[in-house]
């Protein structure tokens, strides 16, 4: 499957789960879940479990065992659903609606947070964007990633 196929597949048929905490507008997604939706233009808070996730890589993102390279990445599986706004200002129209969100990744190291193993729980802040690359493996991608302090 080329590349641009797969992350309209991604941003068409995915979900993320997440617990939205700021930056939201108060617009509900179709079909319920989520009563917030986040937006792309503010720094968001997201809490869940980190998890670390391969996925294939080049050169066709399709699959390891038939060659692709394996890319290994961190994830935060959400403690509740989430949704993302439309950017209406985005000329570009790289910041889509996405009514459920359930895994986000993040555009982080393990050292990048403080040595946080996968497997624990945690909160972070960051910008929010939508996936547009082969690199990409959830619809939103978390950068500037800075791990809160537990409550």
């Amino acid at each position: 499957m080329m590349r641009s196929a797969a992350a309209a597949l991604l941003l068409a048929g995915s979900t993320i789960a997440a617990s939205a905490t700021e930056a939201t507008a108060p617009r509900a997604p179709a079909g319920g879940g989520a009563k917030v939706c986040l937006l792309y233009a503010n720094r968001i808070g997201l809490a869940g479990r980190l998890i670390r996730r391969t996925y294939p890589g080049p050169p066709n993102y399709e699959s390891v065992a038939r060659g692709d390279r394996p890319e290994t990445v961190l994830v935060l599986a959400l403690t509740k659903p989430a949704c993302m706004a439309e950017d209406k200002t985005d000329r570009d129209g790289m910041s889509p609606a996405i009514a459920r969100i359930t895994e986000v990744q993040l555009a982080a190291t393990t050292r990048d947070l403080g040595g946080i193993k996968p497997g624990r729980a945690l909160r972070v802040t960051g910008q929010a964007f939508a996936a547009h690359t082969g690199h990409h493996h959830t619809p939103i991608i978390q950068g500037d990633v800075r791990v809160e302090p537990s409550p």
